[in-house]
């Protein structure tokens, strides 16, 4: 007897929490929209993304005017439209219990700025993919050069076919070299990268021009060049040199400015 009360009594609670779920349900559904918050994740203040561009894109959307309930939002449609948009790397949307719309965006980080030989540019992030640049937000990032041909206009990753068989993979392995080197993050500006398929540096702070060589030993030529920067900290003959070159074993050539 006990038993069949006690199941009773379950079954009782049960349904009274199903009869009250589907009642928030669908007071849920049938409600309107709230709101609208946009949250934009970058390392930056300002960056590529435009906040009210975004979220004049997503109310629009929504259009609240003839989508009166939050079942009717089109969600799928906000994502969809969010991915195309060429910085961003990821995007999440969700309607809480509140029924605000909640639209999360990551942006690209760019590591470097290479340009092509016809002077168009590319950004490119961490992992190698591609972004196209923007006369609206210009970061401030190594820059790399020279004679190199790749097209711009292929927003996609380094190791991807359309790129394998030009000079960009060699060149940002060689740059994103010279950013994880402390000393060379800080004092090279420039990665230039000539016919011969030899780099060289421009440098902060001096005129003097680095001969880097090829991308052989890369993380040895930049040590070389630390010990000999930091060897010659000080000492007034730095000004007389034009070029210093690393490409050679156990030793740096420098290269004196000519006589007038």
């Amino acid at each position: 007897m006990k038993k069949a009360l006690g199941i009773s009594l379950f079954v009782i609670i049960l349904l009274g929490l199903l009869t009250g779920a589907g009642f928030l349900l669908h007071n849920y559904f049938n409600d309107s929209l709230k709101g609208v918050n946009i949250s934009i994740t970058r390392n930056v203040d300002d960056g590529f993304i435009n906040y009210e561009e975004i979220y004049n894109i997503v109310v629009d959307i929504c259009d609240t005017t003839n989508n009166k309930h939050i079942i009717s939002i089109p969600v799928d449609s906000i994502n969809k439209v969010l991915w195309t948009n060429p910085w961003v790397t990821d995007v999440r949307t969700l309607i809480d219990l509140n029924s605000v719309l909640n639209v999360q965006l990551v942006e690209c980080e760019p590591i470097v700025r290479i340009y092509n030989d016809k002077n168009k540019s590319v950004y490119i992030d961490e992992d190698g993919d591609i972004f196209p640049v923007d006369n609206q937000y210009v970061p401030r990032l190594l820059i790399g050069n020279g004679f190199l041909d790749f097209p711009s206009d292929k927003y996609e990753n380094i190791s991807d076919e359309v790129y394998l068989n030009t000079d960009l993979p060699v060149i940002f392995e060689v740059m994103k070299a010279v950013l994880n080197n402390d000393f060379s993050r800080s004092c090279v500006k420039q990665v230039y990268f000539d016919k011969n398929k030899n780099f060289k540096f421009f440098m902060n702070n001096t005129d003097i021009i680095v001969i880097f060589g090829d991308d052989n030993n890369i993380d040895d030529k930049l040590v070389k060049m630390e010990q000999f920067f930091l060897k010659m900290q000080g000492n007034p003959e730095l000004d007389n040199f034009k070029e210093i070159n690393i490409n050679f074993n156990n030793q740096v050539v420098c290269t004196k400015h000519k006589l007038r």
